[in-house]
């Protein structure tokens, strides 16, 4: 089987990840707020491989959570303010679009979504001409999932740090692929994911919050101290993880990280640059083909979207699966509306998403199964 889906779950895992879990689930469990543990424990190792990941001095100001979309929706319900208004883009995941439009629904928030010029992203101009005196959330799309397209933070960052406005970015694509630095970002929020480029274990995730945010809490619970107060204790990041972290999980996140952080980040772009590359060239050779990546510009990530004309992207997802045993994405790719904004609403794209594991010779081998089922009309 060759496997194209990384954007959605990274495989296969470095072995290190599936070791370090074994470890964890071998030793009898132990609280870290509680027992007597003389070795730092798995999401203490997690956090603060984390914290050089992210170049941030400060371990403690990482949350841990269960994955991206957990991560998004503490950061949503702690930054926002009731009766504020927030700014987001249509370059969104649903992780982001749907607790945003639930707040809307409740009359909670208003919300302007920008739109998205294909080749060039979002408009800074057209972002600064949305902020409000009551804005008090921008929330940004670092990598899509769809098209590969990487958005340039700093200038967003800069128009949201002159107005003190908190930006929310989400990095599920990008953590593990993209160079991030929090300790630039002090108003910044960044939410990622354990299990796409960061090459981890589903069900981990977290928070890299700048120092200059502080986030309401929205999920409350046991911590394992001051079981007496009917108060979260105000401890980073205790406050905001009630509940029994996965250890297991976060075990294998710092397996994964110290494989990422012993090779380097521009290692994993060269690879799937490389990658992009050779099926982006093939690609233009077969006839009715539409690439929906971002012209003339790198791809670290590994995302490249296509339709086939005369084709559904389900039936070529099928044929590809059933007949080459090769697995790609197909659909909307929980993004509705950058679809929208690429004319391809509402069968979507063919997704083909690499990792550093794929090689020259699989990406041959899928321009060769697409040149026959387009041979087939």
């Amino acid at each position: 089987m060759i496997y194209f889906n990384n954007a959605a779950t990274s495989y296969p895992k470095p072995p290190e990840v599936i070791e370090a879990m074994r470890e964890e689930l071998e030793h009898p469990p132990a609280n870290p707020h509680r027992d007597h543990v003389t070795v730092p424990s798995a999401s203490a190792r997690c956090r603060s491989r984390l914290a050089k990941l992210f170049h941030t001095p400060d371990p403690n100001r990482i949350i841990l959570c269960s994955g991206g979309t957990e991560a998004l929706n503490l950061a949503v319900n702690g930054l926002i303010r009731d009766r504020s208004h927030v700014v987001t883009t249509s370059l969104e995941h649903n992780a982001v679009l749907r607790p945003l439009y639930h707040l809307k629904d409740q009359g909670r928030i208003d919300l302007d979504i920008l739109p998205l010029n294909v080749a060039k992203g979002i408009s800074h101009d057209d972002l600064s001409a949305a902020l409000r005196p009551d804005t008090s959330l921008v929330v940004i799309n670092h990598a899509s999932n769809v098209s590969g397209l990487v958005v340039d933070l700093k200038p967003i960052y800069e128009i949201c740090h002159r107005r003190r406005i908190p930006l929310l970015i989400d990095a599920s694509q990008s953590a593990g692929s993209v160079e991030i630095v929090i300790a630039d970002m002090p108003w910044a929020v960044i939410a990622f994911t354990g299990h796409k480029s960061l090459l981890g274990p589903p069900g981990t995730g977290g928070l890299a919050v700048g120092d200059s945010v502080d986030l309401k809490l929205w999920k409350l619970g046991g911590t394992g101290i001051n079981s007496e107060s009917p108060s979260m204790p105000d401890i980073w990041p205790m406050k905001y993880e009630p509940g029994t972290l996965n250890h297991p999980g976060f075990a294998g996140l710092a397996a994964s990280i110290e494989y990422i952080l012993k090779r380097g980040i521009p290692y994993f772009i060269n690879e799937k640059n490389h990658l992009v590359e050779r099926l982006e060239k093939g690609l233009a050779g077969i006839s009715g083909i539409t690439v929906y990546s971002p012209p003339n510009r790198k791809n670290p990530c590994g995302v490249v979207s296509f339709t086939l004309d005369g084709w559904s992207p389900r039936e070529v997802g099928y044929i590809l699966r059933e007949s080459f045993d090769i697995r790609v994405r197909t659909g909307l790719h929980c993004a509705p509306l950058i679809h929208e904004a690429l004319g391809v609403y509402p069968d979507g794209t063919i997704r083909v998403s690499f990792s550093g594991f794929n090689t020259k010779d699989e990406v041959d081998y899928l321009l060769e199964a697409i040149s026959t089922i387009r041979g087939k009309q």
